[in-house]
């Protein structure tokens, strides 16, 4: 009988000591699942913050794309007003100048052509006596000015642009480079004159030469109005380098969703690793605790036998008083490691439980990051699509303005 108790208490201490292994284990995996835990309430968050920018980022797309045809139309009106200044001039220069000799310019040659702010409306030229038909537009020559500096920095901007989105580069006239170069040639004022050539077609020529003080207001009010064109050509470049800025912004914004994309997605692997340790790990503990149980059962089963035994003992008045005392010493200590056994076996129940319920939700939020990851990759490839297609008609539509 000794033999068999002592027998019993090394299983039982051998099964307290897998108990305890088994417990150090599962507070790793638990801390494990919870750092996991908390990764994963950081990505949700992130995500969230990254779903507002990408909304932000379409309305200021929207506001540019707004703020480009604007400036489209704005580039088309100069360029009808200005078709329609040349068809004027060329039509007065056919009526007066004909095949007549070039003349010296007199001190009250000092007639220009006035154009107002809309450019559109109807352009007063004054009669002159026969004798004084040498004429001069000044600002017609400017105007060409500040449509050959449009697009010199248009075209500058446009290289700039193509070069930051990796576009096909489109291909301008080379005279952009004499156009610059007279564009930084600034002169207070211009003195032109009509010369007849031999085929019959008038050209400018630039005599650089100081304006009398004797001419009239209205060379004055078109300076003023060059002025403000060549300023609302600069500011408009200036909000065209804005709407750069931001589609710049919008890009590194979506560079930076598609790390987020790329972290959630191995945040999810390892969620998916851990669940599966955690559903054999609840496996092998559901194992051992079938085990515990059935070895509890036996230890009740020896207990009860064992208790037999000492009543008997005590029945029959045994006068063997040492060994009686052993067995009972025996007994109690079995006793005490039975209920402990039963007590770590209530509680690996509950941790298996637990366990269980942890693999269950960790699978779940797993499944809910994976839809998220879906939706912003969905959310992703269709503002890439918008973006391409709002640079494509950018580019269309300035190709097309300075073609």
């Amino acid at each position: 009988l000794q033999e068999k108790l002592l027998g019993v208490l090394r299983v039982l201490i051998e099964r307290l000591c897998a108990l305890t292994a088994d417990e150090v284990v599962f507070s790793q995996k638990e801390l494990e699942l919870k750092e996991l835990w908390h990764q994963m309430q950081t990505m949700t968050q992130e995500n969230r913050g990254h779903l507002l920018s990408l909304k932000e980022a379409q309305k200021v797309n929207q506001l540019q794309n707004d703020k480009i045809v604007e400036q489209q139309l704005l580039v088309n009106q100069l360029n009808e007003e200005l078709m329609m200044f040349n068809m004027f001039m060329a039509s007065v220069s056919k009526g007066t100048c004909g095949d007549r000799p070039d003349t010296k310019i007199s001190e009250k040659e000092a007639y220009t052509v006035p154009l107002d702010n809309s450019f559109g409306h109807c352009i007063h030229v004054p009669t002159w006596p026969d004798a004084l038909k040498v004429h001069t537009s000044p600002l017609m020559y400017a105007l060409d000015r500040v449509v050959a500096g449009f697009r010199t920095r248009s075209e500058m901007l446009l290289d700039h642009i193509e070069e930051q989105d990796e576009v096909v580069h489109c291909e301008f006239s080379d005279n952009s480079d004499e156009e610059d170069t007279e564009n930084q040639e600034k002169p207070e004022y211009r003195h032109l004159r009509w010369i007849l050539k031999p085929t019959s077609i008038c050209s400018f020529l630039d005599t650089r030469d100081v304006l009398n003080p004797k001419q009239p207001s209205g060379s004055l009010n078109e300076g003023i109005n060059v002025e403000c064109l060549q300023e609302s050509q600069v500011l408009n470049l200036q909000k065209l380098k804005n709407s750069e800025l931001r589609l710049m912004e919008v890009k590194q914004k979506m560079r930076e969703l598609t790390i987020n994309i790329k972290m959630m997605e191995e945040l999810i692997k390892e969620l998916i690793k851990t669940g599966n340790d955690a559903k054999a790990a609840s496996k092998q503990y559901s194992l051992r605790v079938t085990e515990l149980a059935q070895e509890a059962e036996q230890v009740r089963v020896e207990l009860t036998e064992t208790q037999k035994q000492l009543q008997e003992l005590e029945d029959k008045d045994v006068k063997d008083v040492a060994f009686k005392l052993s067995l009972q010493k025996e007994f109690g200590k079995k006793m005490d490691a039975a209920k402990l056994k039963v007590q770590l076996l209530q509680k690996k129940q509950q941790d298996t439980k637990k366990l269980a319920s942890l693999s269950a939700k960790t699978e779940k939020r797993a499944s809910d990051l994976e839809q998220n990851v879906d939706h912003m990759k969905y959310q992703q490839a269709q503002l890439q699509k918008r973006l391409w297609e709002e640079n494509e008609k950018k580019k269309r539509k300035m190709i097309k303005s300075f073609s």
